[in-house]
């Protein structure tokens, strides 16, 4: 992470010229492969950069200023909020806001001001919190996807804004995003989670309920990142997270595809893959997952961490330049597919290898998770 992926998209990545982050390079030439840039590319490289700085990229620190100089000159409105999207010279494309993006904003200014310890950081993400809570909260539950909002609504914006809310918990003195943790997590107990099954849906009607008029759908990526954030919001508030062997359990008995030993991408609700092909992105959550049930686990029991780590590194070795990765695998014709790879992969590979950094280097902690998988991995 410090001394490949880094410094080469410290090199290729970064566009010092107009502002930015390039969202997607070619794996051969290396090149600027989109006519675009997203806020959400912005903010998820800013996180990088400012892990990979704490953990020892000395550019860092460069690459997290410039990145919140385009947060703060180019994508911030006059009301609070941010946009999302952006022509190559960063001119906005369009006025919409998008409530993942914003999770994204505050998680981005938590980590920046980890490491900057500017308290301009703090008092932006206090004002980006106060642009969601009075622009985007829905008057049922949880918040609308954007701005303007379109249906269906999903749970995939609220777990990302529990773990910018978790990211903020050791600097945050005024309750607010311990307040909005909590809330989130009960909206994922009430709405997202089938505790019967384990299983965590994606799409909802806007009462945030399942129906017909809503994809039937399960991500075990999801599955798997849920556990993360739970395992986190149990160690950071000290509430327990009963419904965390379940998930786990599921996701091992459900998500994993036999045949290639990666990840399915889409499952429904009982349990039925749809579809062969499945992105990087899941693995890394599957890694920090097991990093989770590990806490409270012998050292003999990383088998199901040896494979999620191996099936993460499947996809890195399959791309023909270091520093970059094979985004997608097709699983009916077990081949990796070569493409641009996204630069906001970046985020859960360094999510994944910091994890493992900080786990490695840390006594083990008590914990009441300790679930094994069902069945038994070679």
């Amino acid at each position: 992470m410090t001394s490949c992926a880094a410094p080469f998209w410290f090199k290729n990545g970064i566009d010092w010229s107009q502002g930015g982050f390039y969202d997607a390079l070619d794996l051969v030439t290396c090149a600027n492969n989109a006519d675009r840039k997203r806020l959400r590319t912005a903010t998820r490289q800013i996180y990088a950069f400012a892990e990979a700085s704490r953990l020892g990229f000395e550019e860092g620190k460069v690459a997290v200023e410039h990145g919140l100089e385009f947060l703060y000159t180019k994508a911030r409105t006059t009301t609070g909020g941010y946009l999302s999207h952006f022509e190559a010279d960063c001119q906005p494309r369009s006025k919409d806001q998008d409530t993942y993006d914003l999770a994204f904003v505050l998680f981005s200014l938590a980590h920046s001001y980890r490491l900057l310890k500017q308290e301009r950081e703090r008092e932006e993400a206090l004002l980006v919190l106060e642009h969601l809570n009075t622009q985007l909260r829905h008057p049922i539950a949880g918040f609308r996807e954007g701005l303007p909002h379109r249906g269906p609504r999903r749970q995939n914006p609220h777990m990302h804004l529990l773990e910018a809310s978790l990211a903020w918990l050791p600097f945050d003195d005024t309750g607010r995003f311990r307040r909005l943790a909590d809330e989130l997590v009960s909206i994922f107990e009430l709405h997202f989670l089938n505790a019967s099954s384990g299983m965590i849906g994606e799409y909802f009607d806007d009462s945030l309920s399942r129906s017909s008029d809503v994809r039937d759908v399960v991500e075990p990526g999801h599955l798997f990142e849920w556990i993360w954030l739970l395992r986190q919001y149990q160690k950071a508030t000290g509430t327990p997270q009963s419904s965390l062997p379940d998930i786990y359990r599921t996701a091992h008995q459900f998500g994993k595809n036999p045949k290639t030993r990666l990840l399915f991408g889409e499952l429904d609700s009982q349990g039925n893959a749809l579809g062969s092909a499945v992105r990087l992105w899941p693995h890394a959550e599957w890694v920090r997952a097991e990093l989770a049930a590990l806490e409270n686990a012998s050292p003999t029991d990383a088998a199901s961490l040896e494979q999620a780590t191996a099936a993460l590194w499947c996809f890195l070795d399959a791309a023909p330049t270091p520093g970059l990765w094979a985004e997608r695998h097709d699983g009916l014709s077990d081949q990796f597919i070569l493409e641009p790879a996204p630069a906001t992969s970046l985020y859960h590979i360094v999510g994944a290898f910091a994890a493992l950094i900080d786990s490695a280097a840390s006594s083990s902690s008590k914990s009441s998770f300790n679930a094994a998988p069902q069945e038994s991995h070679a």
